[in-house]
């Protein structure tokens, strides 16, 4: 049994040493003197090696240098290569290797880090500037200027009024068929729509006191069902009783919004009664004024309003001074007809009354 301990020994023994005698040779490696032999070494220059050292190493000549400075004018100080650098030595000298070199592939690869990407300085991106909204415009709650209103007494002349009732009836309702008359029939068309009215309290310019209008009560509707010799109509909506020989105009639904426009003119005027007589007037108050779309009104023009101050005498000379006006608030036109508007006021510092003169408001 001790004879084949033995044995087992010795042969662990001579297996270790074959592997450490192995592992500890090196492979053959070139030495400096073949580059003096003539045969080309390759060298990568790792920390602190200079052409002077390589040089003396592979040449034994280290003042050879000089002659890769020559050869590779890019290297501006032929004592400062980089590691990683591959060299080709020769007893030509020592040339720098270009990555491309077919002899140089089986040298170790030198990576290179990648440059860094441009950077590219972007400017704040700007913030885009949107154009002012147009202010809103106001919204009409009182639905009493459905029932009432304005008419000019030009358009009191050209409107239209019912002649009879089918039934002979002196009053009415809705649903009622009625024979009607125009001053200019031939602009009526079936399917029109016309609002009845009755012209109420006469109004006079409160300046020139020339009659300009009256003030009306919107009764109804009806829409013509038939043009001929007499043109027929059906009443389709009724506030109250409506009697024969009320009036009619072209029918406008109420507005109850309007949004706010440029005026294209200047133009100025007065206001010359409100909405079922009110004499007080503030914010959100109906006024009627005396111009219309012949001077160049439309609806959603914004007027200001003001109150002449009357002159006063100059203390110095005697000589009469006219003062600002006093400005009281603005309006919106709502609604036109030729020579008179219909408008709400949307802002009053202090009361407003019937004869307030208005102006419209242009950004120009």
């Amino acid at each position: 049994m001790a004879t084949k301990r033995l044995f087992i020994a010795a042969l662990l023994a001579s297996v270790f040493m074959a592997a450490h005698a192995t592992a500890g040779e090196a492979p053959e490696a070139a030495t400096p003197e073949a580059a003096i032999e003539g045969e080309p070494v390759y060298h990568k220059i790792v920390p602190r090696d200079t052409l002077w050292d390589i040089s003396e190493k592979y040449l034994k000549d280290p003042f050879k240098w000089p002659g890769v400075w020559k050869n590779n004018p890019y290297i501006k100080n032929p004592h400062l290569i980089y590691p990683g650098n591959i060299v080709r030595i020769t007893p030509d000298g020592i040339e720098v290797m270009e990555p491309a070199d077919a002899k140089a592939e089986g040298l170790d690869k030198v990576t290179l880090e990648e440059p860094p990407e441009k950077v590219e300085l972007l400017e704040p991106e700007a913030e885009e500037v949107k154009a002012p909204e147009a202010p809103a415009g106001p919204k009409l709650k009182d639905h009493a200027i459905a029932r009432s209103g304005f008419i000019s007494v030009e358009d009191l002349k050209g409107s239209g009024a019912i002649a009879a009732t089918k039934e002979k009836n002196n009053y009415f309702g809705d649903g009622e068929d009625v024979f009607l008359t125009f001053k200019d029939k031939a602009s009526v068309n079936a399917g029109d729509r016309y609002t009845i009215f009755a012209a109420g309290r006469r109004i006079k310019h409160p300046e020139t006191g020339k009659g300009l209008g009256y003030e009306i009560d919107v009764l109804g509707s009806v829409i013509v069902t038939k043009v001929a010799d007499v043109v027929e109509g059906t009443v389709d909506r009724v506030y109250h009783e409506v009697p024969v020989g009320a009036k009619l105009r072209p029918y406008s639904a109420p507005v109850l919004e309007v949004a706010i426009t440029e005026a294209d003119t200047d133009v100025a005027g007065v206001i010359v009664t409100a909405l079922e007589g009110k004499e007080n007037l503030s914010s959100g108050d109906v006024v009627y004024i005396d111009k219309g779309s012949r001077d160049g009104l439309k609806p959603g023009n914004m007027m200001r309003v003001y109150r002449a101050v009357p002159k006063v005498p100059d203390p110095m000379n005697g000589k009469e001074i006219q003062l600002p006006p006093l400005e009281l608030g603005s309006l919106v036109v709502i609604e036109t007809s030729d020579g008179a508007s219909t408008a709400v006021l949307v802002k009053s510092t202090r009361a407003i009354v019937w004869g307030d003169g208005v102006s419209t408001l242009r950004t120009e």
